[in-house]
């Protein structure tokens, strides 16, 4: 009777050993270390390949005509010289080229993101009869290319007296870049909810306080986008500009540097073509390195809907 009613023993609850669990060689995304050195390694030889004629480019402004002219090509100047960089700038063209092209850029920028910018909210926000067509025309008038309008547009221009200067060519920009701007803008606007709008109406703003208070500063990265891409367009644009100002003496800074590299006492001077091909092409890489950043954020903020 003692044996019943006497307390049962404690149980405990015996659990079996951990087994130590072996690391596998297979990383989180489901290759092998080895792989990825492989990956990399060609990433890396593939990033030399690409990145090597940008320095020898860069490398041949600083050669003399010594190491130009070498039956054997040198990898590395024996002695370096700017003398390609003088050259460049004794050219009494090169400036004035420069100043040209800037202006165009700039002008084409400004009056392609602001015609577009104010198209895109029109199309993104406003329900209008022929609204569906006007986006797929948009997108149509993308995928032309430009030699197909050339001469038309060169008609156009001519008759209404504008060959042969600045705005006229600004004019002809706003061709490829109000659509290209429209086209992107828009998706932006799109993914901004309507209610915004509403809501800051309903606190007193009209309809431009909204717009420039809600809408402007949550699309200031697709402005961006289309902004630096716009320059890139106008800047290194070569065949409108030397139709349109074919008549006249203005140059931009791909026209002359066509000339200039076809000309007969510069034709075999490597060493200044490349540093006027650099030269051109610095202002693009700057701005692009600037803005990088903000060009990866504008890129996919817009991608959500369209």
């Amino acid at each position: 009777m003692s044996d019943v009613l006497s307390p049962a023993p404690e149980t405990r609850q015996v659990l079996p050993p951990v087994k130590k669990v072996k690391k596998s060689k297979e990383t989180e995304v489901g290759r092998s270390s080895a792989m990825t050195w492989v990956w990399n390694a060609i990433a890396l030889f593939s990033a030399l390949i690409m990145a090597f004629p940008i320095y020898w480019m860069i490398i041949t402004t600083f050669k003399t005509n010594k190491d130009l002219i070498a039956q054997d090509p040198t990898f590395w100047p024996s002695t370096f010289s700017l003398d390609s960089y003088r050259t460049i700038f004794d050219d009494v063209e090169f400036l004035p080229a420069l100043r040209s092209t800037l202006f165009l850029t700039v002008g084409a920028v400004v009056l392609g993101v602001a015609v577009g910018f104010l198209a895109a909210v029109a199309v993104a926000r406003f329900n209008f009869r022929g609204r569906s067509f006007f986006i797929v025309t948009m997108l149509v008038v993308q995928m032309v290319p430009l030699m197909a309008i050339l001469i038309p547009l060169f008609v156009v221009m001519n008759n209404a007296n504008m060959t042969g200067n600045l705005f006229g060519v600004i004019l002809a920009y706003l061709v490829f870049t109000v659509p290209y701007v429209i086209w992107t803008l828009r998706s932006f606007i799109v993914n901004i909810p309507p209610e915004l709008d509403e809501a800051a109406m309903v606190d007193g703003c009209t309809q431009w306080g909204a717009f420039f208070r809600v809408i402007l500063p949550l699309t200031l990265p697709g402005l961006v986008t289309t902004a630096v891409y716009g320059w890139i367009q106008a800047w290194n644009e070569f065949i409108v500009a030397s139709v349109l100002l074919n008549s006249g003496h203005t140059k931009t800074s791909m026209v002359w540097l066509t000339a200039y590299s076809s000309s007969p006492t510069r034709a075999a001077d490597y060493g200044s073509q490349m540093a006027g091909g650099l030269l051109v092409s610095l202002p693009v890489i700057i701005l692009f390195v600037v803005f990088q950043k903000k060009v990866s954020a504008g890129l996919t903020a817009g991608a959500v809907k369209g």
